[in-house]
């Protein structure tokens, strides 16, 4: 029998134990999960260029981490008159793509999944000192916040990801860094846990950040994508351990932006 997109869900519902399945972003997006994988792209999420890309490189199954149509659950009906919607639309029809989501299974994936991947590729590789579901707090030498930001940068780089960005007093010495998902890198959170130095993903700039400087408590900001596609190129060589039959693509989505230093008038 070949291999369907049904298939790939059922065999991360199987490994998926601790997502509840009833309330899961997990879901098939577009397409008929029935359909016979002919190859299987992956990618931080399903833009109209990383759909393009995926389907030129002969991949009619599509894996993304985050939402389709721009919202979590990929329900708001706001966004159906917005051309980038019909564009994404019509060309998923034209295609007969299939899209799925794996998002709460890879977020909590032990070793391969999100966070892990993510302390690797930061060469945070010890035991934790302090660790709940989405964050932990890793041992590092004892260092400047401007030595471990230049670090932070050096290997975020490659994913396109020109600078970091610090907030707080960039001489002091941290020693516990801690690192996060996604949208959920908490300042406070990471006070809590016992971390002296944060490295963020995203942050509310009025609130974040003017809480972190009272406290006193440097961050280091990572772009979102960055931070989790060493995740990604995981769940991709997973998918590909998994079912070595079949083609299995990594799509890479890198950082969206680009930095503009201003320049003094002449």
């Amino acid at each position: 029998m070949p291999l369907t997109a049904k298939d790939i869900d059922g065999h991360m519902r199987e490994v998926g134990k601790y997502v509840d399945w009833s309330g899961t972003c997990d879901t098939f997006k577009a397409g008929d999960a029935s359909t016979p994988v002919k190859g299987i792209a992956v990618s931080w999420m399903s833009t109209i260029a990383n759909l393009r890309e995926a389907h030129a490189r002969g991949c009619n199954l599509f894996v993304t981490h985050e939402p389709t149509f721009y919202s979590h659950l990929d329900n708001e009906t706001a966004y159906d008159n917005d051309t980038c919607t019909q564009v994404k639309r019509a060309f998923l029809k034209e295609t007969g793509m299939v899209v799925y989501r794996c998002h709460d299974v890879w977020d909590r994936f032990p070793k391969e999944g999100i966070l892990d991947s993510w302390a690797a590729f930061l060469g945070l590789t010890g035991e934790p000192i302090n660790a709940e579901t989405f964050w932990k707090v890793m041992p590092i030498k004892e260092q400047p916040v401007v030595v471990l930001a230049h670090e932070i940068g050096r290997r975020v780089r490659p994913f396109g990801q020109q600078a970091v960005l610090t907030v707080g007093d960039q001489s002091r010495r941290v020693s516990k860094v801690a690192i996060g998902t996604g949208a959920i890198t908490s300042a406070r959170e990471f006070h809590r846990i016992g971390a002296d130095v944060g490295i963020v993903t995203e942050i509310t700039w009025w609130r974040d950040a003017r809480w972190a400087l009272d406290m006193g408590i440097p961050l280091i900001v990572v772009d979102h994508t960055v931070s989790e596609e060493p995740g990604m190129i995981n769940l991709a060589k997973y998918l590909k351990r998994q079912f070595p039959g079949v083609k299995v693509e990594y799509v890479p989505t890198n950082c969206p932006f680009k930095v503009v230093v201003a320049k003094d008038e002449a």
